[in-house]
């Protein structure tokens, strides 16, 4: 099955993908439920088998290797654990970065062929005639352990949904931070587990300590930000505490539940995925619009239901976990109808708004941060003339372009201060896509910082990928803007990669102009994204020390002299330049002008570009070892028939 999907993702399905959307989206149905279906038709065929090894393996070592003990099931979960554990460093620190997405999925599949072999050998072992085996149950009643892995499974995950959050704010969200987060989750589980034998009648104590040690997690996601003082391995290992109580509790219960070993542990472990599930969901979709205080009580209040319930074990069990739910939903309200706080941000004291779709703070001076990572700054009312960030990148697309504007798209709108100064353009029609709507709050609090960009009459705001916007609406632009993730975050590939400019390109108007953030962190993230712009465009130049990429299959010429008639229209937009090139001249800086890098700086690209199938841009200190620095004109852009090659 998995090769059937290495498969698929090597052929070109995306018409047909868009075509489905576009069916979907004509039956008024939501984008995000068609992805869930397509997710689901994807995935479960394999990962209903995934499901099925476990059990498999239990009844094989209790029929073929006539296992007794009990204390044999937990070592099967963490052997197994464990190699889940390798298998997300590996494949996420390894092979994604060195061999990319479809040969990494290949080498699953070797891996799964191999565990193929063993169970074959297994199999031509006679089974142990002296093991009672009874029916499979389907039905019946629902066992005490059987329920209570439910909620532990919701509890784990929803924490394991916490955790991702806590070490992205404070370490990034890079691949390799979201690595060792699983990672770290996987281990200490494995090693609650491993210990499970030693607490079978210690319970109720485990989950108390657990429950505990979740209360106590604000408290170090505080101490991680402020002081700067972990190292993204011990912080890990202090988020991943709770896992270790999670692992005992596992593992004391599949050994309580476990009679008939393949039928038991199956049915345990359905419960416990299907609650895992569940709280993946409820966390993904709802709990993560609460502060993350808030969360974490509510996760420990359900710990601490099931501490009762093991301590009390004749106590009912649906009015345990009816109540532990009803406080839960208490704790997780309060937080998601006041979800603004006051906290501390990378740089002191911010405001927070907490969001499905990410963390964004704003500090006292304005500076806005999504997911702990700088983002932009928010504005006076002029000081965001200048920045290379969205003022310079409008600025540069525009003067670029040669002839009428009448229409522009921003990917990723931030906080809305670019496509206001592309609407500053007399005329120009503006397109925002953001995909972070926990920004709608932000803007919409901070109107007078945003340059009221919200309610601007000439911006149209889209509140979903700009990806699938794109390939979904047809529609031609003479300017695209595309500054949607810092270079360093996980996903920026998708919107830098060559299909994503191919679909770019396909949706400028003949002589439009496309504008990208460009550089930043390694040299070899810049020599990345040049790399790819002159694979897909036959012209380029640079603003602001490369930070501002404009490219197009036009020629561009941006001289003084054209800076300069810009500068004597009467567009607003022409107004900051003025306002821009005379602070300039007053405190001896130079001129607007001298902004301009010209296309000398991106005669330098790399030798490798970035791909859907190859992310290799958000693994900047790899990047740096494989990329290497070639001469741009021996890049031969798309459909540029002029310099196919001759001869041999």
């Amino acid at each position: 099955v998995n090769g059937l999907v290495a498969l698929l993702l090597g052929l070109e399905l995306t018409e047909s993908v868009y075509g489905l959307q576009r069916l979907a989206q004509g039956a008024g149905l939501p984008l995000r439920l068609v992805y869930a279906v397509v997710s689901a038709l994807v995935l479960l065929p394999p990962t209903l088998l995934m499901g099925a090894t476990v059990p498999f393996a239990s009844a094989g070592c209790q029929r073929q290797l006539g296992a007794t003990s009990t204390k044999l099931v937990p070592v099967l979960f963490l052997v197994n654990t464990l190699g889940a554990a390798a298998g997300a460093l590996g494949a996420s620190l390894w092979l994604l970065p060195h061999v990319g997405q479809r040969r990494a999925l290949l080498a699953a599949v070797l891996c799964n062929a191999a565990g193929g072999v063993v169970i074959g050998v297994l199999a031509k072992r006679d089974p142990v005639d002296a093991l009672p085996t009874g029916p499979f149950r389907w039905g019946g009643a629902l066992r005490r352990e059987e329920l209570l892995g439910a909620v532990l499974g919701f509890v784990a995950l929803g924490w394991e949904m916490l955790l991702f959050r806590a070490l992205s704010l404070a370490h990034w969200p890079l691949p390799v931070t979201f690595a060792a987060g699983l990672c770290g989750f996987l281990v200490a589980w494995s090693l609650g587990v491993a210990l499970s034998s030693r607490m079978v009648h210690h319970t109720g104590w485990v989950a108390g300590l657990t429950a505990l040690s979740l209360v106590a997690m604000p408290v170090v996601l505080a101490f991680d930000r402020a002081t700067e003082a972990l190292t993204l391995g011990p912080a890990v290992a202090l988020y991943a505490l709770p896992c270790v109580g999670f692992g005992m509790l596992y593992g004391v219960l599949v050994t309580r539940a476990a009679g008939d070993w393949g039928q038991d542990v199956g049915r345990y472990a359905a419960l416990n995925t299907l609650g895992s599930c569940l709280g993946v969901l409820f966390f993904t979709l709802v709990g993560l619009g609460a502060p993350f205080v808030h969360g974490a009580l509510a996760l420990a209040v359900g710990t601490l239901a099931v501490a009762v319930w093991e301590w009390r074990p004749s106590l009912p069990g649906r009015w345990v976990a009816l109540g532990g739910a009803a406080v839960s939903a208490l704790v997780l309200g309060a937080g998601l109808v006041l979800p603004t706080t006051q906290g501390t941000g990378p740089a002191g004291p911010v405001e927070v708004y907490w969001g499905p779709d990410g963390v964004v703070e704003v500090g006292e001076d304005g500076t806005v941060w999504i997911d702990g990572l700088w983002h932009t700054r928010l504005t006076d009312g002029d000081n965001h003339i200048g920045r290379p960030y969205s003022w310079v990148m409008a600025m540069a697309a525009v003067t670029a372009h040669e002839g009428p504007l009448e229409r522009a798209l921003v990917v990723g709108a931030g906080v809305g201060i670019t496509s206001v100064t592309l609407a500053g353009v007399n005329g120009l029609e503006v397109v925002g896509y953001e995909i972070n709507r926990t920004l709608r709050r932000v803007v919409t609090d901070r109107a007078d910082q945003t340059l009221d960009a919200l309610n601007h009459p000439q911006i149209d705001w889209r509140w979903h990928d700009a990806r699938t916007g794109m390939a979904l609406d047809e529609s031609c632009y003479d300017v695209i803007l595309s500054a949607p993730l810092h270079l360093r975050q996980a996903g920026s590939s998708m919107l830098l990669s060559r299909e994503y400019l191919g679909l770019v390109k396909s949706r400028l108007r003949p002589g439009g102009v496309v504008a990208v953030y460009a550089n930043e962190g390694e040299p070899a993230q810049a020599l990345l994204v040049q790399r790819t712009l002159a694979e897909m465009f036959a012209h380029r130049v640079s603003w602001y020390d490369g930070i501002v990429t404009v490219a197009s299959d036009s020629p561009i010429s941006v001289t003084e002299a054209s800076l300069e008639a810009w500068m004597r229209r009467d567009d607003p937009l022409a107004q900051q330049m003025r306002l821009l090139d005379q602070r300039m001249r007053d405190a001896d800086e130079g001129t607007l002008f001298d902004l301009y890098d010209g296309d000398g700086a991106v005669d330098v690209v790399g030798d490798l570009a970035i791909t859907d199938d190859w992310p290799l841009l958000e693994y900047p200190d790899i990047a740096a070892d494989r990329v290497r620095a070639v001469p741009a004109s021996s890049v031969r852009p798309a459909g540029d028939a002029s310099q196919q090659p001759t001869g041999e």
